[in-house]
């Protein structure tokens, strides 16, 4: 992998994690299917480790940190049956399903407040 391959697959990471990661996080419990994520894990975590290497070589250890945490949040990614098993189970909860739905919309009206 090039070091334009990485910056471009941590770019698209990152994005991920800011737009697209609240509602699967909050449908799949914290954890989501590994298939929701832009590349494999082991391709995100090679590339987030080759800019984190860069940066820490350029003395910027903010860059490093942020990246560390994007790396972190591979964690909430698992097995695509153990994501789906879970979350059918949920799903079949009353309890689960009164507690979890108003947040979904409590998004949305907050994105819409940014408006």
């Amino acid at each position: 992998m090039t070091l334009d391959q990485a910056s471009k697959i941590v770019d698209i990471w990152g994005k991920h994690l800011e737009f697209f990661n609240g509602k699967p996080l909050i449908l799949f419990s914290g954890q989501i299917s590994e298939s929701f994520l832009p590349f494999s894990k082991k391709i995100i975590e090679e590339a987030s480790n080759m800019i984190a290497r860069r940066h820490h070589d350029n003395g910027n250890q903010l860059a490093v940190d942020a990246i560390r945490t994007g790396i972190a949040g591979l964690m909430m990614y698992v097995d695509d049956e153990e994501a789906l098993s879970k979350a059918a189970n949920s799903f079949s909860s009353e309890r689960w399903r009164k507690s979890f739905l108003p947040k979904f919309k409590k998004l949305q009206k907050d994105n819409e407040s940014n408006f």
